[in-house]
């Protein structure tokens, strides 16, 4: 007999996996369900999928005080380092927030086949975990104000034209932040969007304007693998490649 707190996820979730199959077909990152840990009073709650639905199967504390609504995704250590979706009840029972569920499940995807190979590929990746800055996707301090950077991404109209002067102009650990950001964030946003089509809501949208953060970003790879993507959709099926494409390293 579950807690009336676990049996309001599997409800929750029950309907996840209803909508599931109107959506997997969009991109293999869909194809299957993903882990799910659910933030409670200092715990995650996991539930995993078996035969289309999903079941609890443990509760684990959380290893720092999580207070928001977090969306997120990332191996969990007392899962044997499997990937899985971050997420509150909030955005559980939201009927109007599963495409940020699926929008996870591409991390969870990225995290189990191409991300940590492209990671080990990167310099800043590198120097930033040897200085023991071990969530520098979050916290790197890229130079959003930089008057080129700033120029060239609100006047935008051209994606080769842009990655070449990015690329000559910013610091590499700075570049190579910008593409993994753009690789990384975009292609969730690009898969999410299409989740949203397909569940009649608009797609999201984001000018891109003064002042930049990180979010920008995702805004940015969006437009850049969608540019891609109407010019060969095959990117979509090898990640690694689409990141050495957007990286400039690959012209296919």
């Amino acid at each position: 007999m579950h807690s009336p707190f676990i049996a309001m996820q599997l409800g929750y979730l029950d309907a996840v996996c209803q909508l599931h199959p109107r959506v997997k077909s969009l991109h293999e990152s869909l194809e299957a369900l993903q882990p799910i840990a659910v933030v409670h009073d200092g715990n995650f709650f996991l539930f995993v999928p078996n035969q289309g639905k999903y079941e609890f199967i443990m509760t684990h504390p959380t290893p720092f005080p999580i207070t928001f609504d977090i969306q997120a995704a990332f191996p969990l250590d007392f899962y044997d380092n499997k990937f899985a979706a971050i997420l509150t009840e909030k955005t559980l029972a939201n009927p109007d927030a599963y495409d940020v569920i699926f929008h996870e499940f591409v991390h969870c995807y990225q995290g189990n086949t191409f991300e940590f190979a492209i990671k080990n590929e990167l310099k800043i990746n590198k120097t930033q975990t040897e200085a023991g800055n071990y969530s520098w996707e979050i916290s790197y301090s890229f130079p959003y104000a930089d008057n080129v950077f700033c120029a060239a991404t609100e006047q935008l109209d051209d994606f080769p034209t842009y990655i070449k002067t990015m690329k000559a102009h910013l610091q590499i650990a700075d570049y190579e932040y910008l593409i993994w950001q753009a690789w990384k964030e975009g292609f969730a946003r690009y898969v999410q969007n299409l989740v949203r089509t397909t569940l009649g809501q608009p797609p999201i949208e984001e000018a891109l304007i003064q002042p930049f953060d990180r979010i920008s970003l995702y805004e940015l790879g969006n437009r850049y693998i969608d540019t891609l993507v109407k010019s060969n959709a095959t990117h979509l099926r090898d990640l690694h490649k689409l990141f050495r494409t957007m990286y400039g390293n690959d012209t296919d």
